[in-house]
Protein backbone atom coordinates (compact mmCIF):
# COMPACT_ATOMS: atom_id res chain seq x y z
CA UNK A 1 0.00 0.00 0.00
CA UNK A 2 1.50 3.47 -1.25
CA UNK A 3 1.16 5.49 1.20
CA UNK A 4 1.43 9.30 2.01
CA UNK A 5 1.68 11.06 5.69
CA UNK A 6 0.13 14.50 4.90
CA UNK A 7 1.30 16.36 7.77
CA UNK A 8 4.85 16.72 9.46
CA UNK A 9 3.58 17.14 12.90
CA UNK A 10 4.63 14.71 15.91
CA UNK A 11 2.24 11.57 14.95
CA UNK A 12 2.99 12.39 11.24
CA UNK A 13 6.29 12.16 11.75
CA UNK A 14 6.06 9.45 14.67
CA UNK A 15 4.07 6.80 12.07
CA UNK A 16 6.07 7.34 9.22
CA UNK A 17 8.93 6.48 11.03
CA UNK A 18 7.28 3.35 12.01
CA UNK A 19 6.20 2.62 8.55
CA UNK A 20 9.54 3.02 6.88
CA UNK A 21 11.42 0.93 9.57
CA UNK A 22 9.08 -2.15 8.78
CA UNK A 23 9.98 -1.33 5.44
CA UNK A 24 6.91 0.15 4.12
CA UNK A 25 5.98 2.23 0.77
CA UNK A 26 5.84 6.09 2.88
CA UNK A 27 6.48 9.23 2.39
CA UNK A 28 5.70 12.32 4.43
CA UNK A 29 4.61 15.65 3.25
CA UNK A 30 6.28 18.36 4.79
CA UNK A 31 6.49 22.42 4.04
CA UNK A 32 9.48 25.29 4.00
CA UNK A 33 12.01 24.81 6.55
CA UNK A 34 11.02 21.70 7.97
CA UNK A 35 10.85 19.63 4.43
CA UNK A 36 14.46 21.03 4.33
CA UNK A 37 15.06 20.15 7.67
CA UNK A 38 14.29 16.41 6.49
CA UNK A 39 15.73 16.24 3.42
CA UNK A 40 18.87 16.98 5.03
CA UNK A 41 18.36 15.18 7.85
CA UNK A 42 15.46 12.55 7.81
CA UNK A 43 12.66 11.99 10.24
CA UNK A 44 14.15 12.59 14.03
CA UNK A 45 12.46 11.60 16.94
CA UNK A 46 12.90 11.53 20.37
CA UNK A 47 11.31 9.12 22.76
CA UNK A 48 9.83 11.25 26.29
CA UNK A 49 9.98 8.26 28.08
CA UNK A 50 13.32 6.75 27.35
CA UNK A 51 15.01 9.84 25.96
CA UNK A 52 16.18 7.50 22.88
CA UNK A 53 17.00 9.82 19.83
CA UNK A 54 15.96 7.58 16.47
CA UNK A 55 16.50 8.70 13.12
CA UNK A 56 15.35 7.64 9.83
CA UNK A 57 15.43 8.89 5.83
CA UNK A 58 11.63 8.58 4.89
CA UNK A 59 10.93 10.07 1.54
CA UNK A 60 9.65 13.74 1.97
CA UNK A 61 7.96 15.73 -0.53
CA UNK A 62 6.52 19.44 -0.14
CA UNK A 63 3.57 19.39 -2.41
CA UNK A 64 1.12 17.00 -3.38
CA UNK A 65 0.64 17.20 -7.06
CA UNK A 66 -2.87 16.67 -8.85
CA UNK A 67 -1.56 13.54 -11.39
CA UNK A 68 0.33 11.60 -8.16
CA UNK A 69 -0.58 8.52 -7.54
CA UNK A 70 -1.04 6.91 -3.62
CA UNK A 71 -3.29 4.12 -2.51
CA UNK A 72 -3.58 5.71 0.70
CA UNK A 73 -3.39 9.25 2.25
CA UNK A 74 -3.29 10.12 5.62
CA UNK A 75 -3.81 13.52 6.79
CA UNK A 76 -2.83 14.20 10.49
CA UNK A 77 -3.34 17.86 11.15
CA UNK A 78 -5.15 19.93 13.36
CA UNK A 79 -8.51 20.42 12.66
CA UNK A 80 -8.49 24.41 11.66
CA UNK A 81 -5.77 23.52 9.02
CA UNK A 82 -8.22 20.67 7.16
CA UNK A 83 -10.21 23.65 5.24
CA UNK A 84 -6.78 24.34 3.36
CA UNK A 85 -6.13 20.61 2.33
CA UNK A 86 -9.33 20.10 1.11
CA UNK A 87 -9.08 21.42 -2.07
CA UNK A 88 -5.53 20.02 -2.24
CA UNK A 89 -6.89 16.69 -2.26
CA UNK A 90 -10.03 17.23 -4.47
CA UNK A 91 -7.62 18.38 -7.61
CA UNK A 92 -6.25 14.74 -7.19
CA UNK A 93 -8.50 11.97 -8.95
CA UNK A 94 -5.75 9.36 -8.65
CA UNK A 95 -5.65 8.80 -5.02
CA UNK A 96 -7.52 5.87 -3.80
CA UNK A 97 -8.27 6.57 -0.14
CA UNK A 98 -8.19 8.86 2.37
CA UNK A 99 -7.93 8.50 6.23
CA UNK A 100 -8.66 11.91 8.08
CA UNK A 101 -7.02 11.52 11.92
CA UNK A 102 -7.43 14.06 13.81
CA UNK A 103 -10.64 15.87 16.30
CA UNK A 104 -13.50 16.62 14.48
CA UNK A 105 -17.01 18.26 16.26
CA UNK A 106 -19.49 18.83 13.41
CA UNK A 107 -19.12 15.55 11.37
CA UNK A 108 -18.25 14.94 7.89
CA UNK A 109 -20.10 17.55 5.53
CA UNK A 110 -17.38 19.80 5.05
CA UNK A 111 -15.07 16.77 3.70
CA UNK A 112 -17.58 15.50 1.56
CA UNK A 113 -17.82 18.64 -0.19
CA UNK A 114 -14.37 17.85 -1.58
CA UNK A 115 -14.49 14.06 -1.38
CA UNK A 116 -16.70 11.33 -2.61
CA UNK A 117 -18.00 9.37 0.37
CA UNK A 118 -16.25 6.29 -0.91
CA UNK A 119 -12.86 7.36 -0.92
CA UNK A 120 -12.52 8.92 2.84
CA UNK A 121 -12.57 7.08 6.54
CA UNK A 122 -12.26 8.38 9.55
CA UNK A 123 -9.87 7.99 12.98
CA UNK A 124 -7.75 9.36 15.75
CA UNK A 125 -3.88 8.90 16.42
CA UNK A 126 -2.49 6.99 19.86
CA UNK A 127 0.04 9.21 22.09
CA UNK A 128 1.16 13.00 21.08
CA UNK A 129 3.88 15.16 21.78
CA UNK A 130 5.59 18.37 20.24
CA UNK A 131 7.61 19.23 17.54
CA UNK A 132 11.00 21.54 19.06
CA UNK A 133 13.53 22.89 16.46
CA UNK A 134 12.37 20.26 14.00
CA UNK A 135 12.79 17.35 16.38
CA UNK A 136 9.89 15.36 17.41
CA UNK A 137 9.42 14.76 21.25
CA UNK A 138 6.69 12.09 21.39
CA UNK A 139 5.03 9.81 23.92
CA UNK A 140 2.85 6.41 22.57
CA UNK A 141 2.17 4.68 25.55
CA UNK A 142 0.93 5.64 29.06
CA UNK A 143 3.48 4.12 31.32
CA UNK A 144 7.11 3.34 29.97
CA UNK A 145 6.88 0.08 29.84
CA UNK A 146 3.05 -0.24 28.62
CA UNK A 147 1.53 -1.03 25.82
CA UNK A 148 1.53 1.41 22.66
CA UNK A 149 -1.65 3.29 22.47
CA UNK A 150 -4.07 2.32 19.45
CA UNK A 151 -5.21 3.93 16.55
CA UNK A 152 -8.83 4.18 16.26
CA UNK A 153 -10.52 4.24 12.36
CA UNK A 154 -13.94 4.11 11.07
CA UNK A 155 -15.86 4.21 8.09
CA UNK A 156 -18.63 6.57 7.77
CA UNK A 157 -21.34 3.79 7.56
CA UNK A 158 -19.82 1.68 10.23
CA UNK A 159 -19.09 -1.00 7.65
CA UNK A 160 -15.68 -3.06 7.62
CA UNK A 161 -14.85 -2.72 3.74
CA UNK A 162 -11.36 -4.27 2.71
CA UNK A 163 -9.60 -1.13 2.74
CA UNK A 164 -10.59 -0.68 6.15
CA UNK A 165 -8.61 -4.08 7.07
CA UNK A 166 -5.87 -3.12 4.95
CA UNK A 167 -5.35 -0.28 6.64
CA UNK A 168 -6.06 -1.79 10.42
CA UNK A 169 -2.79 -4.79 8.87
CA UNK A 170 -0.52 -1.79 7.54
CA UNK A 171 -0.30 -0.03 10.79
CA UNK A 172 0.03 -3.16 12.95
CA UNK A 173 2.66 -4.58 10.64
CA UNK A 174 4.84 -1.61 12.72
CA UNK A 175 3.63 -3.04 15.97
CA UNK A 176 0.70 -0.28 16.36
CA UNK A 177 -2.23 -1.43 17.52
CA UNK A 178 -5.82 -0.41 15.67
CA UNK A 179 -9.47 -0.43 16.89
CA UNK A 180 -12.18 0.03 14.35
CA UNK A 181 -15.63 1.03 15.73
CA UNK A 182 -18.86 1.42 14.14
CA UNK A 183 -19.38 4.79 14.88
CA UNK A 184 -16.54 7.57 14.73
CA UNK A 185 -18.67 10.14 14.18
CA UNK A 186 -20.04 9.21 17.46
CA UNK A 187 -16.53 8.45 19.16
CA UNK A 188 -14.96 11.66 17.91
CA UNK A 189 -17.82 13.37 18.88
CA UNK A 190 -17.20 12.04 22.34
CA UNK A 191 -13.62 12.43 22.40
CA UNK A 192 -14.00 16.02 21.96
CA UNK A 193 -16.16 16.50 24.96
CA UNK A 194 -13.08 15.01 26.52
CA UNK A 195 -10.39 16.93 24.94
CA UNK A 196 -11.94 20.65 24.83
CA UNK A 197 -12.51 20.82 28.85
CA UNK A 198 -9.09 19.39 29.55
CA UNK A 199 -7.62 21.84 27.27
CA UNK A 200 -9.26 24.71 29.22
CA UNK A 201 -8.48 22.76 32.73
CA UNK A 202 -5.09 22.78 31.98
CA UNK A 203 -4.36 26.18 30.63
CA UNK A 204 -6.58 27.36 33.34
CA UNK A 205 -4.47 25.90 36.36
CA UNK A 206 -0.97 26.32 34.54
CA UNK A 207 0.35 22.77 33.39
CA UNK A 208 -0.75 19.35 33.99
CA UNK A 209 1.02 19.19 37.44
CA UNK A 210 -0.44 22.33 38.56
CA UNK A 211 -4.05 20.56 37.43
CA UNK A 212 -2.85 17.42 39.75
CA UNK A 213 -3.31 19.82 42.27
CA UNK A 214 -6.04 21.84 41.85
CA UNK A 215 -9.19 20.15 42.89
CA UNK A 216 -11.50 22.53 41.85
CA UNK A 217 -10.82 22.66 38.59
CA UNK A 218 -10.69 18.80 38.24
CA UNK A 219 -14.19 18.74 39.52
CA UNK A 220 -15.10 21.48 36.83
CA UNK A 221 -13.83 19.28 34.46
CA UNK A 222 -15.27 16.47 35.43
CA UNK A 223 -18.87 17.95 35.12
CA UNK A 224 -18.19 19.95 31.89
CA UNK A 225 -17.01 16.48 30.42
CA UNK A 226 -20.65 14.78 31.87
CA UNK A 227 -22.00 18.12 30.45
CA UNK A 228 -21.18 17.72 27.00
CA UNK A 229 -22.10 13.84 27.11
CA UNK A 230 -25.63 14.84 28.10
CA UNK A 231 -25.71 17.12 24.65
CA UNK A 232 -24.41 14.04 22.84
CA UNK A 233 -27.10 12.37 24.47
CA UNK A 234 -29.73 14.55 23.65
CA UNK A 235 -28.76 14.46 19.85
CA UNK A 236 -29.02 11.19 19.87
CA UNK A 237 -25.24 9.85 19.80
CA UNK A 238 -24.47 6.88 21.14
CA UNK A 239 -21.32 6.63 23.64
CA UNK A 240 -18.55 5.43 21.60
CA UNK A 241 -15.43 6.49 24.10
CA UNK A 242 -13.09 4.27 25.38
CA UNK A 243 -14.42 2.08 28.84
CA UNK A 244 -12.08 4.16 31.46
CA UNK A 245 -13.67 7.89 29.94
CA UNK A 246 -17.38 6.22 30.40
CA UNK A 247 -16.32 6.08 34.34
CA UNK A 248 -16.80 9.74 34.26
CA UNK A 249 -20.00 9.11 33.47
CA UNK A 250 -20.34 5.66 35.84
CA UNK A 251 -18.03 6.93 39.23
CA UNK A 252 -18.56 9.27 41.95
CA UNK A 253 -17.37 12.38 41.79
CA UNK A 254 -14.70 11.98 44.39
CA UNK A 255 -13.21 8.84 42.81
CA UNK A 256 -12.94 10.27 39.45
CA UNK A 257 -10.97 13.40 40.88
CA UNK A 258 -8.29 10.60 42.37
CA UNK A 259 -8.25 9.15 39.06
CA UNK A 260 -7.36 11.90 37.90
CA UNK A 261 -4.98 13.65 40.03
CA UNK A 262 -2.27 10.19 39.60
CA UNK A 263 -3.52 10.96 35.70
CA UNK A 264 -2.81 14.36 35.67
CA UNK A 265 0.20 14.08 37.70
CA UNK A 266 2.76 12.07 35.01
CA UNK A 267 5.23 11.95 32.06
CA UNK A 268 1.91 11.21 29.45
CA UNK A 269 0.30 14.10 30.77
CA UNK A 270 3.06 16.65 30.57
CA UNK A 271 3.88 15.13 27.20
CA UNK A 272 0.55 13.93 25.16
CA UNK A 273 -1.75 16.16 26.89
CA UNK A 274 0.50 19.33 28.15
CA UNK A 275 2.95 19.81 25.11
CA UNK A 276 -0.01 19.90 22.66
CA UNK A 277 -2.63 22.06 24.13
CA UNK A 278 -0.09 24.45 24.00
CA UNK A 279 1.37 24.01 20.18
CA UNK A 280 -2.39 23.82 19.71
CA UNK A 281 -4.48 26.79 21.39
CA UNK A 282 -6.00 27.77 18.03
CA UNK A 283 -7.49 24.17 17.21
CA UNK A 284 -8.50 23.86 20.65
CA UNK A 285 -11.06 27.28 20.19
CA UNK A 286 -12.46 26.19 16.81
CA UNK A 287 -13.46 22.74 18.63
CA UNK A 288 -14.45 24.61 21.59
CA UNK A 289 -16.39 26.90 19.37
CA UNK A 290 -17.70 23.70 17.27
CA UNK A 291 -19.01 21.82 20.52
CA UNK A 292 -21.16 25.20 20.75
CA UNK A 293 -22.87 24.84 18.17
CA UNK A 294 -24.11 21.27 18.96
CA UNK A 295 -25.30 22.56 22.20
CA UNK A 296 -27.15 25.05 21.15
CA UNK A 297 -28.85 22.25 19.19
CA UNK A 298 -30.14 21.08 22.72
CA UNK A 299 -31.83 23.13 25.61
CA UNK A 300 -28.84 21.40 28.00
CA UNK A 301 -26.90 23.81 30.10
CA UNK A 302 -23.33 23.51 30.25
CA UNK A 303 -21.76 25.76 33.05
CA UNK A 304 -19.24 23.80 33.72
CA UNK A 305 -18.24 23.66 29.85
CA UNK A 306 -18.49 27.06 28.98
CA UNK A 307 -15.73 28.07 31.62
CA UNK A 308 -13.06 25.98 30.90
CA UNK A 309 -13.54 26.79 26.98
CA UNK A 310 -13.65 30.47 28.05
CA UNK A 311 -9.79 29.30 29.80
CA UNK A 312 -8.45 29.03 26.20
CA UNK A 313 -6.71 32.22 25.10
CA UNK A 314 -7.52 33.71 21.72
CA UNK A 315 -3.58 33.99 20.97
Amino acid sequence: MKTLIFGAGPLGSLYAYLLHKVGKDVTILARNEHYQFLKENGVVIVNEFTDEKFNAKVTVVDTLESEDSYDLVIVLMRKNSIKNVLPILNRNKSIQNVLFMGNNTLGFDEYLEYLPKEKVLFGFPGGGGSKIDHIVHYIDSEKPTGKRLPITIGEIDGEIRERTKQIKHLFESANVPVNIVENIDGWLKYHAAYIIPLAGGLLKSGNNYKLAKDKNTIRTYIRAVKEGGRVLKALGFKNQYPLKINTFYWNPEWITINILKQAFNSKFAEVAMMMHVNDAKDEMIELGNEFRTLTNQTSIKTPSLDELINCIPLN
